[in-house]
């Protein structure tokens, strides 16, 4: 008890540091370019006749925005999701692959001076999905078929994140996002990681 005791009281002043040592440290605002990658999902669309899926994998996005200080941006993004595996009883035999384009407000909500900053997004988002044929011998071995022309939808895009200024023109963020689209292109989601930088920052 007296050992996390001692942890937090430590952990409290070290972050009181750091509050202090950025005091008089406003984020910046401007022009920037970011990039993320994480871990994507695709729900919401069904492969009738498939034995199984696997529809989570690695997936990453980039972003090109400008910062409204000290509540507000706008940004368009591409993100690249994790192809859907689909399975008949013994392997992989096609696979479905998801892309989008979006457009998004971003609010802001600084916390006090201390870099960090908590954000959402809200916008569109224009979704590409199309299944690719690995095996068709296999497929044809258990009756699939699929339906390969290239399947497109645009939804609501949303997502919500944290983001901490290191320096005027670096920063990090984690970050949620999901596009909705409809049972052609399923919904797309996207939890990652990622570095900002602005270019040629102001301060308001």
């Amino acid at each position: 008890m007296k050992r996390n005791t001692c942890l937090l009281v430590s952990a409290v002043v070290l972050f009181a540091a750091v509050i202090q040592t950025r005091a008089d440290v406003s984020l910046p605002a401007g022009w920037y370019i970011e990039g993320n990658i994480g871990e994507s999902k695709a729900t919401s669309k069904t492969y009738p006749g498939v034995s199984s899926k696997k529809n989570t994998g690695k997936g990453w996005n980039v972003n090109v925005g400008y910062k409204f200080m000290p509540y507000l941006g706008l940004e368009a993004g591409f993100a690249r999701y994790a192809p859907t595996r689909l399975n008949s009883p013994l392997e992989t035999v096609a696979r479905d692959s998801h892309t989008a384009y979006d457009v998004a407000g971003k609010a802001i909500l600084p916390i006090a001076c201390s870099g960090l900053e908590l954000f959402a997004k809200l916008g569109v988002a224009r979704i590409h999905s199309q299944v690719g044929v690995i095996d068709a011998n296999g497929a044809a071995v258990y009756g699939l078929t699929f339906n390969t022309s290239s399947q497109s939808s645009t939804g609501l895009y949303a997502g919500g994140g944290a983001e901490y200024s290191f320096s005027p023109n670096i920063a990090a963020n984690v970050q949620w996002n999901i596009a909705k689209g409809n049972s052609k292109t399923g919904n797309l989601q996207l939890l990652t990681a990622g570095l900002s930088y602005i270019l040629d920052p102001a301060f308001m």
